[in-house]
């Protein structure tokens, strides 16, 4: 006669996170159509603004654009990154594609907006918007003005490509 060992149930996974009813900050918003007006004055085509709240925890949206080289996407993603700074007081949390000539994808991360610049090859290749072709979509805005002016004009003379912040 063999005794048989009780076997123990496996734990219980945890739950998933149900973010489907997440909506996004109006300030993620805000800062999204800003992001993607300044992307379209610096020539940065075929702009798209994904609201991905309802399905990632961490980012309330992705804006994606097409660039012509690594070196446009470079300064394009330091630009950026300095008029963000302007406006919010700080940088990007994290960055990607910046550290070789060779990328193809420059990704700035801005807590609850990630800004994805690709070389046209990688966007077809990566596809992005068939990935979350479920989640729901921005209107891109008209690009900012003052696209031609230079970084050191802007700080010389105050001007700013995103529009102040209620109250600062």
């Amino acid at each position: 006669m063999t005794t048989r060992k009780a076997s123990t149930p496996p734990p219980p996974s945890p739950a998933p996170i149900d973010n489907a009813g997440r909506t996004p900050s109006a300030k993620a918003k805000k800062l999204a159509l800003d992001i993607a007006g300044f992307l379209g004055a610096n020539q940065t085509e075929d702009l798209a603004i994904l609201d991905v709240a309802g399905p990632i925890a961490i980012v309330d949206y992705f804006v994606i654009g097409t660039v012509r080289s690594t070196r446009q996407a470079q300064a394009v993603a330091r630009e950026l990154d300095q008029e963000v700074k302007d406006v919010r007081g700080k940088r990007k949390r994290n960055q990607a594609g910046m550290e070789s000539d060779e990328s193809n994808w420059v990704l700035l991360d801005f807590d609850d907006v990630v800004v994805h610049l690709l070389l046209p090859e990688a966007r077809a290749y990566y596809d992005l918007e068939s990935l979350w072709a479920d989640v729901p979509r921005l209107a891109v805005p008209p690009p900012t003005e003052g696209k031609q002016r230079t970084t050191a004009e802007r700080r010389s003379k105050h001007i700013q490509i995103f529009p102040s912040e209620p109250g600062s």
